[in-house]
């Protein structure tokens, strides 16, 4: 994406996304077909070697041009970021779950299976870190930064940003108090810490 919108057909930014949008899609629909057929041990990595791949992808990321990995890569993602969050929103008000989880329960002061430190604050860095950290997007991220073409862009990207990460921490909160608890429990922790959980 960075090459066509660059350099082979500069300023077709249409074309470009897409391009890129259906091949992600595709990659998302039939990227499950990998596991168990030929493809697989391309995909597969030990920790060493996957350590070592992030290193190289790390150092890649920080020495090429923005316009040829960071711009593409972060404009083509947030499709997929914001798509999924709006079709979570719009899932959430046509079923209209019911809460399963009670407002407390016996890990409110602390000891949970998952988070063992007490609800405050580990609850708001657990579903987003942007209901503590504020306004990391303006200061901290190393590509934002790089890419506006406008220092009058960054209230509406920041403050875009910071509210499009509360509606995640809303939505993620909704979609797991759905759950009921021993179920929530079962799928996020391990058997030999669920055994000894308590039934209320």
């Amino acid at each position: 994406m960075g090459f066509w919108m660059f350099r082979l057909r500069k300023g077709k930014t249409v074309e470009a996304t897409i391009i890129g949008v259906v091949l992600l899609i595709a990659a998302v629909i039939y990227g499950r077909e990998v596991p168990g057929s030929a493809l697989e041990s391309y995909f597969m990595f030990d920790h060493h070697t996957l350590a070592i791949l992030l290193c190289i992808y790390g150092f890649f990321a920080s020495v090429l041009p923005v316009w040829l990995l960071l711009t593409p890569r972060d404009y083509l993602s947030s499709f997929m970021k914001l798509g999924v969050v709006a079709c979570l929103a719009i899932g959430i008000i046509i079923v209209m779950p019911d809460m399963n989880m009670p407002a407390f329960t016996s890990f409110t002061k602390g000891g949970g299976p998952i988070i063992p430190g007490s609800l405050f604050p580990y609850l708001f860095i657990t579903i987003a870190c942007g209901a503590i950290s504020g306004f990391h997007s303006l200061v901290s991220s190393g590509t934002s930064p790089k890419m506006l073409s406008n220092e009058k862009d960054i209230k509406m990207i920041t403050m875009g940003s910071m509210l499009a990460e509360s509606m995640v921490s809303i939505l993620a909160l909704i979609a797991a108090c759905s759950l009921l608890p021993m179920d929530y429990f079962q799928i996020n922790i391990p058997v030999d810490k669920f055994r000894f959980l308590p039934t209320n």
